[in-house]
């Protein structure tokens, strides 16, 4: 499969006219883009209780660690330096348990970039964010030693964070497929609420008219969260390579 995404990736580039598009030319108007994210994510982490015994996601509930999930997202930006962001994971469910132990979660989010720094290669800037995360478990007859735990928690909450990112556009003359390599960092930590997200990626801009960028690229995420419920405090870990696509207008 990989063989086959970087044959059609080095195909379209050898197809893409010849032109000399700056790579790093930010109009100062508004531009829309929207498109989807898969996440071939991996979790591991613990349900901690009040006495302080930790039921391993993978160890006692015994889920199945690896699940595809899908993010939809959404951006404005206006003025050339403000960018709103939104985007949303529908739901991914960690399941197939030999005990029918299950572990999901969704959110969605809202994010306020603000771009202080940009030159024709290069973006730095900062964000804020404000989501709401939704987590709901399933422990069915699992046993800790001599102790046996049976609960069912749900629970959304409200999440913010800030953050870091930046941009790296080469720039290439012959052709009119632009690369860019980029990077975000989000973190909170108060009270009882954690979090800790990063990602790298890397994509190309394919111009399909004066108006109109489509957008196809991959990269790795971790991402840490841990908050406190009802019955126990969760703390878990998610990472994997993505891909995406996404059209610019």
């Amino acid at each position: 499969m990989i063989r086959s995404i970087a044959a059609a990736l080095i195909a379209l580039i050898c197809l893409m006219p010849q032109g000399d598009a700056s790579a790093g030319s930010f109009p100062p108007y508004v531009r829309l883009n929207g498109g989807a994210r898969v996440w071939f994510s991996r979790i591991e982490g613990d349900l901690i209780q009040p006495n302080n015994t930790k039921l391993g996601l993978t160890e006692n509930l015994a889920i199945n660690p690896e699940r595809v999930a899908w993010d939809y997202f959404g951006s404005l930006r206006l003025d050339n330096v403000h960018v709103l962001r939104v985007n949303a994971e529908i739901g991914t469910a960690y399941d197939q348990s030999r005990n029918d132990s299950y572990f999901k979660t969704w959110n969605a989010q809202v994010t306020y970039d603000l771009d202080f720094y940009m030159t024709p290669q290069f973006l730095l800037g900062s964000q804020t964010n404000i989501g709401v995360v939704g987590l709901e478990t399933l422990v069915n007859n699992v046993k800790v030693g001599d102790a046996t735990f049976n609960y069912h928690e749900k629970i959304s909450k409200v999440v913010p964070s800030l953050g870091f990112h930046g941009i790296f556009y080469p720039i290439l003359s012959g052709i009119s497929v632009r690369p860019n390599f980029s990077g975000r960092l989000n973190w909170w930590n108060y009270e009882s609420l954690e979090l800790y997200d990063w990602e790298v990626a890397g994509a190309f801009d394919v111009p399909l008219n004066r108006k109109l960028t489509w957008s196809m690229g991959g990269g790795y995420r971790f991402s840490r969260l841990g908050m406190k419920r009802n019955n126990d405090r969760v703390e878990f870990n998610r990472r994997g390579f993505f891909l995406e696509t996404s059209l610019l207008f």
